[in-house]
């Protein structure tokens, strides 16, 4: 994989071989800010990801039925289900699925609700909004790069 992802960013021919690596990892994004939800969306299908995107975590977890996630990004405090509980219910209907708990919030509100969504199977890394210029795809990078590591094993 290395020598391929070398070759992809030393190649003029590499976007659409990335475009099809890419297509093979369905992501689910969570969050109830719609400008957030799109914004998230249109950078991880410009690089190539097959994403669904949602503003309700009922919606969320009623797609997870019906197909398998890699990620899921997952935004802490929403209306109706949280964070918490949405994690909780991917990790039930698919326990590989990599969470991200997305949070916008400073660090004395969402304490707790990290630590509720780590013991409901949720990663240990937080993305805080607003996000870094690059950071949704080079956090996506890395844990697609896990996955496939796991894959192997």
């Amino acid at each position: 994989m290395r020598l391929l992802n070398f070759y992809l960013k030393n190649s003029g021919l590499s976007y659409n071989v990335r475009m099809k690596q890419n297509a093979k990892f369905n992501i689910l994004l969570v969050d109830n800010e719609i400008a957030v939800v799109k914004a998230f969306q249109r950078q991880l299908e410009n690089a190539g990801y097959a994403v669904k995107a949602f503003d309700s975590g009922q919606d969320a977890i009623e797609a997870a039925k019906l197909e398998h996630f890699d990620i899921a990004y997952i935004d802490l405090v929403m209306p109706g289900l949280n964070g918490v509980e949405i994690c909780r219910k991917i990790k039930e209907l698919s326990p590989k699925t990599e969470v991200i708990l997305i949070s916008g919030y400073p660090d004395d509100i969402i304490v707790k609700g990290v630590g509720d969504f780590i013991k409901a199977g949720g990663r240990d890394k937080i993305l805080r909004k607003p996000l870094l210029n690059n950071e949704l795809l080079e956090i996506t990078k890395e844990l697609i790069l896990e996955i496939i590591g796991k894959r192997r094993d």
